[in-house]
């Protein structure tokens, strides 16, 4: 009995002694100096560290280590890691950081100078910067300015400069102040008149067709002008592909919802250079589509005037001007159903690849089929053509031609009063 006891005595004393030996041990390293080496080490609660040092937290223990930097972290490295300082209320040490001092200074100083650049840059721009009107004045100035007599030099500029009307005119008001500018007199009118280069005629009219689609008051001004007349000319005696369309464009652009000017250049020799245009061998199908589309749309405005315009009292002047003018008649006479019964008759194999332009013939030839339907019933050459392209369209699997094909089907039935004949 007396020995357990002895034993229990003995090992309560080397408990405590141990207990000691531990306190003092940690006072020790509370107090004592850490002495940093390249390996990671322990950082004692409460224990002061040199600065300088790589200090981590080992998200294994959850305890402070630090270590001597690295040469290649010198100067990078800070004392944290995982957003853990060593000491909340010690500064960063910046022994070893010159170079970041050095390098944010030189940061500082090259957003300076681009802040500075970008300011001079958008200052430049607001002085540069021009409305729409400002920059219409001054491509009618500089096309002032360009010489009287064609220079090879200048071609370029002068296209330049037409290619920017034509967007620019889009707009009503743009147009009107290129005409008050005197951008008719002195920058179209010369060019289509009496210009010899091709791609400026077609540059001009371009615009010219531009400023005058849905304007009236362009249109009333471009008809004073006579741009009518000398687009008539263009398109009697140009054998030029894209001159013929931009000249249709501006024709087209210039007589539409315009009686007066429909009246007075169509009475003229309007209406025969259209239908010079279906009967040159030398004018290619898309142009004679376009021909056709103009001369349908004609016809057809003033059918659809005369008939929503009837209890409109407001509506009586531009009535009156309808009925005056006799279009039908004028297409008769210079030979319109003999000429679209040429080309669908002589062309139709070349159309078989053309569905666009077929369905452009069949909406002219239903449109103003009542003009003609007495001459075409009778012909045997437009009915083969016209069955064959239906046939071989109802053939088709694409969804466009079959439609086209359904069209021709009714446009048949109209003309020929046969609609179950099928063979060629």
């Amino acid at each position: 009995m007396r020995g357990y006891k002895f034993i229990a005595f003995a090992a309560s004393v080397l408990a405590l002694g141990s207990l000691q030996v531990a306190g003092t041990t940690e006072t020790e390293n509370k107090t004592g100096e850490f002495v940093a080496t390249k390996e990671w080490q322990v950082i004692a609660e409460g224990q002061a560290i040199p600065k300088g040092l790589h200090v981590r937290i080992n998200l294994q223990t959850g305890l402070k280590e630090a270590k001597l930097l690295d040469e290649n972290e010198r100067g990078t490295a800070l004392q944290s890691q995982q957003g853990q300082e060593a000491d909340e209320n010690e500064p960063l040490s910046l022994d070893y950081k010159p170079d970041i001092i050095e390098e944010s200074l030189r940061r500082v100083k090259e957003k300076k100078k681009s802040y500075a650049e970008l300011r001079k840059a958008y200052k430049e721009f607001q002085k540069n910067f021009r409305t729409d009107g400002e920059l219409i004045v001054q491509l009618i100035d500089q096309y002032r300015n360009f010489s009287k007599t064609p220079l090879e030099s200048e071609l370029r500029s002068k296209l330049d400069s037409l290619e920017n009307l034509e967007y620019l005119l889009h707009q009503i008001d743009n147009a009107l102040l290129f005409i008050d500018n005197g951008g008719l007199d002195d920058v179209l009118l010369p060019i289509v008149v009496n210009d010899t280069n091709t791609a400026l005629r077609i540059s001009a009219m371009r615009v010219l067709g531009s400023l005058t689609s849905n304007n009236p008051k362009a249109q009333i001004k471009v008809f004073e002008k006579n741009f009518g007349s000398h687009l008539a000319q263009i398109l009697t005696s140009s054998n030029n592909a894209g001159e013929i369309s931009a000249a249709l464009h501006a024709f087209g652009a210039l007589l539409r919802k315009f009686p007066l000017a429909q009246q007075r250049i169509l009475s003229t020799s309007g209406t025969q250079a259209l239908i010079k245009l279906l009967q040159s061998p030398d004018v290619e199908l898309r142009s004679k589509s376009k021909v056709v589309t103009l001369i349908s749309d004609l016809v057809q405005e003033k059918r659809f005037v005369l008939e929503t315009s009837k209890d409109a009292p407001d509506a009586a002047s531009t009535v009156a001007q309808y009925v005056l003018l006799e279009f039908q008649p004028w297409l008769q006479t210079h030979g319109y159903c003999a000429a679209v019964d040429n080309v669908l008759a002589k062309h139709y194999l070349h159309l078989l690849e053309q569905p666009e332009i077929v369905e452009q013939f069949a909406t002219a030839l239903e449109i103003t089929g009542d003009l003609c339907s007495a001459s075409w019933s009778q012909s045997s050459g437009l009915r083969h053509a016209l069955l064959t392209i239906r046939n071989r369209y109802a053939n088709s699997q694409d969804e466009y031609r079959l439609e086209v094909s359904q069209a021709l089907s009714k446009l048949c039935e109209k003309l020929f009063n046969k609609p179950k004949h099928t063979e060629l």
